[in-house]
């Protein structure tokens, strides 16, 4: 395959998965209505998986989570470098933002925020806490002096 055929295909497929997950226009040549059917689909399915990794916020929303998680899944892009821990971490944040976040909501958003860090690049890194254990050294426990 020549230089230039491999940019004109990577310029199409760039624009297919701007439609799908974008909700950008589809490309010229494909049928709208199976491009809309696959973008829903794969709409279906990310918020699938933030309900099934924020388990606390979905209850804690209630009868209001469809319609929170449906306006975020329509607003938001999807992020493949942090996945579903990552946008429901975002969608987390814009309701703490309108103060609509409930507690338990707040409490998931908590723990996730002090297990990983996000840099701007969007990508999630686990914090490193300095126990000793990466030394080789026993971990100290509560009560006692770290050596």
């Amino acid at each position: 395959m020549r230089r230039q055929d491999r940019a004109i295909l990577a310029g199409r497929q760039a624009e297919l998965v701007a439609a799908l997950v974008g909700g950008g226009a589809p490309p010229v040549g494909f049928d709208a209505a199976r491009v809309g059917t696959l973008a829903a689909a794969l709409r279906a399915k990310r918020g699938r998986a933030i309900e099934r990794t924020w388990p606390r916020l979905a209850r804690a929303l209630g009868p209001d989570w469809p319609e929170i998680l449906a306006r975020h899944l329509r607003e938001v892009p999807a992020s493949p470098a942090s996945g579903s821990l990552g946008d429901g971490r975002l969608l987390a944040r814009r309701l703490a933002a309108v103060d609509r976040l409930p507690w338990d909501g707040r409490l998931e958003l908590l723990a996730v925020e002090l297990r990983w860090r996000w840099p701007a690049d969007g990508r999630r890194l686990s914090r490193r806490f300095g126990l000793g254990v990466a030394a080789g050294r026993r971990p100290w426990r509560v009560g006692e002096q770290p050596s």
